[in-house]
């Protein structure tokens, strides 16, 4: 049994707002280099309330403190987003991630979260 209607509608509809945050950033900041989504929407197991958890990978950020780069970011999100903000290192440490968007190629399909 798949997932209802609803639930993959709101799929859609976070990550459409996700690659709206991504649009604004990566034209922003070139120093962004990659965008994972990880938690329940990257594993499948989402309801059509649940949040989405994003990782934005940039460039040149080793040494700074979360806060500076939490508010870095801060001012694009938008809606239900919990995020972290890591380095290329740093992002390693999150096991449970897919890959959204990176710099060289863009965004993936869309049919890697539903």
């Amino acid at each position: 049994m798949g997932k209802g209607k609803s639930a993959i509608e709101s799929q859609i509809r976070m990550i459409n707002l996700v690659k709206e945050i991504v649009e604004e950033l990566a034209s922003d900041f070139a120093n962004l280099e990659e965008v994972y989504i990880f938690g329940s929407r990257a594993r499948g197991n989402y309801l059509d309330t649940s949040d989405i958890d994003v990782i934005f990978v940039f460039k040149g950020i080793k040494g700074m403190n979360v806060f500076d780069r939490m508010y870095m970011v801060s001012k694009y999100i938008k809606g239900n987003v919990d995020y972290v903000v890591l380095d290329e290192e740093e992002k390693d440490r999150i096991r449970e991630k897919k890959l959204l968007w990176n710099r060289d190629k863009g965004f993936v399909d869309m049919k890697e979260f539903l």
